[in-house]
């Protein structure tokens, strides 16, 4: 299969295809002098949607904007209060200074949006909305903008090609538009609708325009070298690879990426991870991100149906599996009312004793109004332990109104480990409804079969879980009492058993959350849990009762000023054996100059009953203390040119209290006594970025990271800070050079 992948590529380099640019007649330079400009309507009329009042402005901010069969140019001026905050970050991180942000709805289905945000920088991040009210940044496009600061003023010119987005011809295309300003003068946020992005109805209120779109071809290769020598291990490598992103068709993308290097470049956070619940990373591959919308199907306790970094990563249900991704292959066509997704994958293995895992996917949506009902069909091939896993789902997003809607899904896993059948179902119900600007709800009502499993290709937290949840929230937009602007309160309570009926904590909790008239934000929130079973952190083993619990926690953010910010976060509580615990955590955020912006985060956990599985029904208790800190600076050479510099550090120490078994009722015996142990983790990464455009560049980095144990715990705090520095378990400089053609 993968010589037909690489064979079906050569053919694809063989076809001619026209290349494809902005037209002509404006430049996209932010002056807004064209002779267009000037003979296009300006429109001024906004809504304040942040705080949620929907008061009308004409003083905020204009825009007009130009369609052609190419694309869509669009035009922005926001007019200036007081000085603009500067920050040096990074592309396609979200802005905390003043921006403008186009949200498209292509298909006008009111289901997804591509986002396209600038700030007065010039900086960028592109991505797409869900009907799930998330914003993805990993999808990424080639569209040009330009801006422009003036004294009274600033403007910002965008062209947005409509080959960069994904969508159905018409003979004449209906598109949604929406675009929004965060004003940092008065914290708020105007847009072009009376909507945000809070609200169900937010997408299909989107303003409706006509547009005539060119149906053409498009083919695009980003071919990549890369090059990495391994300090440890004195072992140098280099790599080359491609990916191929071919549209016959404006309804139609085929996607191929051969021998990917997904290296190095961006790092995942350092996290230290001592629960049952596995740690979710997003995907960070352009491959996986490109496209991919149809694939992303979600449910209640963080299911995923797909789960991309599966493919090329570690095999959940195989700790020793080891592999290389050779190449991933997708397919989507999508018109008026259908959308189909097809992709598989292959890797080989690392064992020469077996051969890697082949993923193969299929995804098909029907599109009636403003619902969507979907089917999805997975099969992955794990032939190290001889596994073969089918995950068969299908849901359905029903929009009841304008302010309500609920999202019902089914799935079934089938599983065949050494002959050896595992099947089991799971479904779910969600919910919200925005009666009126003040009062929302939302709740969520599932089932997860204990033998579920979804994690060969997808991800969720937990199964072996019935469960409900609701959730109140009432809020107050410009309140102006006691120096309070905005004010809200929220209800929420979860109700859970599992397949055996087990009594597990009922949790209620409430909150307030208020932003004063200097722009501080304060949130407080109270969490009780009655007494009940832990049925997982034994593994699945005897569940252990434990007594009731609560958790208090208090954040206060600052505004954001000329210089930077503060964040702190403070909880308190009990937990385990009714032991205390607290945790707190700092940050600060500081712009030294126009170039250099610098941020530190430090943070301490400690708890006095600290419950850790050792084996089958032994748990061991603890007086636990982590301690951590990251810093990181982005300097901005020039336009084209950046460095990125991230540190993070992380020490544990565990002062053995007792150990226990954990008997058929719940109840902890106490045993022999176990020992103490400490722990250290580090990374470090050194990353220096040259922009050849905006989806082409140089990267070259430098990093480090380790993990040092003992068993003993005889170092102090600041030792172990030293050992995680010294044991490095990789250590590498990396260049890696992608190009478009």
């Amino acid at each position: 299969m993968k010589a037909l992948i690489y064979l079906f590529v050569l053919l694809m380099l063989l076809v001619s295809f026209i290349s494809k640019g902005a037209d002509r007649d404006i430049t996209v330079d932010g002056l807004l002098d064209e002779e267009f400009w000037q003979k296009t309507t300006n429109l001024v009329e906004t809504y304040q949607v942040s705080p949620q009042t929907f008061r009308k402005s004409d003083n905020n901010f204009s825009y007009k904007f130009i369609t052609s069969e190419k694309g869509i140019y669009i035009a922005l001026t926001a007019i200036k209060k007081n000085k603009l905050r500067l920050r040096t970050q990074e592309n396609d991180k979200i802005f905390t200074n003043d921006h403008f942000q186009v949200m498209l709805d292509m298909d006008n289905s009111g289901q997804t949006s591509y986002v396209f945000s600038i700030n007065h920088q010039g900086n960028y991040f592109d991505g797409i909305y869900k009907q799930d009210k998330e914003l993805d940044l990993d999808w990424s496009a080639q569209w040009q903008y330009a801006v422009n600061v003036s004294d009274d003023f600033w403007t910002a010119e965008i062209f947005i090609p409509w080959s960069s987005m994904s969508f159905s011809i018409q003979k004449q295309n209906q598109f949604g538009l929406a675009i929004s300003r965060l004003d940092e003068a008065s914290n708020s946020t105007y847009a072009s609708i009376p909507a945000n992005s809070t609200m169900n109805s937010f997408l299909q209120l989107f303003s409706k325009h006509n547009v005539v779109v060119k149906s053409h071809s498009g083919f695009d290769i980003y071919p990549h070298i890369s090059l990495n020598r391994d300090i440890i291990n004195n072992d140098e490598s280099a790599d080359i690879g491609a990916e191929i992103f071919w549209k016959p068709t404006k309804n139609q993308q085929i996607s191929v990426t051969l021998n990917p290097d997904f290296g190095q470049v961006e790092t995942d956070e350092l996290v230290v991870n001592f629960s049952a619940i596995e740690s979710f990373f997003t995907e960070k591959r352009p491959f996986f991100n490109e496209n991919q919308s149809i694939f992303d199907v979600s449910g209640p306790e963080t299911l995923r149906i797909v789960h991309t970094p599966r493919i090329g990563g570690d095999a959940y249900y195989d700790d020793d599996y080891s592999s290389d991704l050779d190449a991933a292959l997708k397919y989507t066509y999508a018109n008026d009312n259908f959308a189909l997704g097809l992709m598989s994958a292959f890797e080989s293995s690392l064992d020469n004793n077996s051969t890697g895992r082949d993923f193969w996917l299929m995804r098909g949506q029907y599109y009636l109004g403003e619902n969507k009902l979907g089917i999805s069909l997975n099969n992955v091939s794990t032939p190290s332990v001889e596994r073969q896993a089918q995950i068969l789902s299908t849901d359905f997003i029903y929009t009841f109104s304008d302010s309500t809607e609920f999202n019902i899904g089914i799935i079934n896993s089938r599983v065949e480990q050494q002959t050896l059948p595992i099947n089991d179902i799971g479904w779910w119900i969600t919910g919200s409804s925005e009666f009126s600007i003040n009062h929302s709800h939302e709740f969520s009502l599932f089932s997860y079969g204990e033998h579920l499993q979804l994690n060969d290709i997808g991800y969720v937290k937990r199964v072996n879980r019935k469960q409900f949840e609701y959730e109140y929230q009432y809020q107050i937009p410009n309140l102006s009492l006691w120096s309070i602007r905005d004010i809200a309160f929220s209800v929420e309570s979860e109700i859970k058993t599992n397949f055996q009926d087990e009594k597990l904590p009922l949790i209620y909790g409430v909150g307030i959350e208020f932003v004063t008239e200097d722009e501080f934000e304060y949130q407080f929130s109270i969490e009780h849990g009655s007494s009940g079973y832990d049925d997982f952190l034994t593994r699945g083993y005897n569940s252990l009762w434990l007594p009731s619990f609560y958790i208090t926690e208090l954040e206060v953010s600052s505004p954001e000023y000329l210089w930077g910010k503060f964040d702190f976060q403070f909880e308190l509580g009990t937990e385990g054996f009714s032991g205390r615990f607290y945790n707190i955590q700092s940050s600060i955020e500081q712009q030294f100059n126009d170039n250099l912006y610098v941020s530190f985060t430090m943070s301490q956990y400690n708890s006095d009953s600290w419950l850790e599985w050792d084996e089958g029904n032994i748990i061991d208790e603890f007086d636990f203390t982590e301690q951590g800190f990251e810093v990181s600076a982005n300097y901005q050479i020039t336009d084209n040119h950046e460095i990125r510099i991230k540190l993070e550090s992380v020490i544990g120490k565990a002062k053995h209290l007792a150990n226990y078994q954990v008997d058929s009722n719940g109840k902890a015996i106490q045993t022999d006594e176990s020992g103490d142990f400490s722990f250290a983790e580090n990374a470090f990464q050194l990353r220096y970025k040259y922009s050849f455009s905006k989806l082409t560049a140089f990267y070259l980095s430098y990093g480090f990271g380790g993990e040092f144990e003992d068993d003993i715990a005889k170092f102090g705090k600041r030792n172990l800070y030293k050992k995680a520095i010294e044991s490095k378990e990789a250590h590498n400089i990396f260049a890696k050079l992608r190009l478009h053609f």
